[in-house]
């Protein structure tokens, strides 16, 4: 045994091993961290309706699929919804600082995308605007981990409200 490795007591080890255990535990405290979309993870089915701006209502069907990037940071979600005259194919890429939300979405069957901007409760909330070239909409999520609810109302356009119940499939 080396002569610096013979000096080196059994009290330095222990408070070695402990600091190593500190920064350990640490690390793992900071990368489990519940991340702000904890409750809209999974998947998710159910029903809603489409308002138009002349009052028509029609029912729709809908799924859901949430899942988290960059250490919970971030959210990717995907939201199919159709009728028999209707669909709509959603996909969002969103990133949270704080409780400020910022991204991107996209809507396939229109070919339309744009950018996504809000704020996130740690009670399972979102409100926002997405936004493109020619459209703006309201927007409203929140879950409570087993159901959730989504709110999008556009500012013009043909449709006046998008609303959608969710439950959490297992």
């Amino acid at each position: 045994m080396s002569a610096s490795l013979k000096s080196f007591g059994s009290t330095q080890v222990r408070m070695l091993g402990l600091t190593l255990a500190v920064a350990l535990n640490g690390h793992y405290a900071a990368a489990s961290t519940a991340s702000p979309f904890q409750k809209f993870i999974g998947t998710w089915s159910g029903g809603g309706q489409i308002v138009a701006t002349n009052g028509h209502h029609e029912a729709i069907r809908c799924r859901a699929e949430y899942s988290v990037a960059k250490a919970g940071s971030a959210l990717n979600q995907a939201i199919v919804c159709a009728s028999e005259s209707f669909k709509l194919n959603i996909t969002t890429y969103a990133e949270a600082a704080g409780e400020t939300v910022q991204g991107y979405w996209s809507e396939a069957t229109r070919d339309v995308s744009g950018h996504l901007t809000g704020r996130i409760a740690a009670d399972g909330r979102f409100d926002g605007e997405i936004s493109a070239a020619a459209f703006t909409a309201s927007i409203s999520l929140t879950s409570n981990g087993h159901s959730q609810a989504v709110s999008i109302k556009p500012h013009g356009g043909d449709v006046s409200d998008v609303r959608i119940e969710l439950g959490r499939r297992t």
